[in-house]
């Protein structure tokens, strides 16, 4: 059994060893994220949020990689002043016009290499919310859809370890939960940083 783990150990290491020989790298990431979400009975002004986790690049020649990454991230749109009127027989009067919402994000990026410096990514991204604190409507009803797919392009400067990157994304689900009547799509901008650990 000890020999059969040595073994896999051995396997594994040769494994990942060839992979960053390759081109695979992986580190942390974290971003200021300009949130927007228009729709009937939403504020379409950009609220700040933020993004933190984990990413890893694989480059399969010079020029061409994917880069898939693990985010959590949050968002605070407003809720706009003739919501109830528009939700007039499932809006609570009474609600905030703060709300939080909390998504667990995937991005897999196609990556272009420019150069050494310079990449371009883009591909879709999926987000599902864990967390809201909205009470828009009545008996506790979740005014939100769970899934978000969206898609998204940037580009990103390397600097050895440390990475800066902007990136568009743009939202093609209706997050809408209430009803049919209007969509909710989200628009999103970020500017961050990354450490590559090597």
């Amino acid at each position: 059994m000890k020999k059969r783990m040595l073994a896999a150990l051995c396997v594994f290491c040769f494994a990942v060893s060839s992979l960053r020989a390759q081109g695979f790298h992986y580190g942390l990431k974290a971003d200021l994220n300009m949130f927007k979400l228009d729709g009937e009975g939403i504020n379409p002004n950009y609220t700040l949020g933020g993004r933190i986790g984990v990413f890893a690049t694989y480059d399969v020649s010079k020029k061409w990689g994917i880069q898939p990454e693990l985010l959590f991230s949050q968002a605070g749109p407003k809720r706009a002043d003739d919501f109830s009127a528009r939700y007039i027989h499932d809006s609570n009067d009474g609600a905030n016009k703060n709300i939080k919402l909390s998504y667990i994000t995937l991005p897999i990026l196609l990556r272009y290499n420019i150069n050494k410096m310079i990449t371009i990514n883009a591909g879709p991204e999926y987000s599902y919310l864990v967390y809201e604190n909205d009470n828009l409507l009545t008996y506790n009803r979740s005014a939100f859809k769970r899934g978000n797919l969206g898609a998204a392009a940037g580009a990103t400067l390397t600097f050895d370890v440390l990475h800066v990157y902007a990136r568009y994304v743009l939202g093609l689900s209706n997050i809408n939960g209430i009803d049919d009547r209007y969509q909710w799509k989200t628009q999103q901008l970020q500017v961050g940083l990354g450490i590559n650990f090597k």
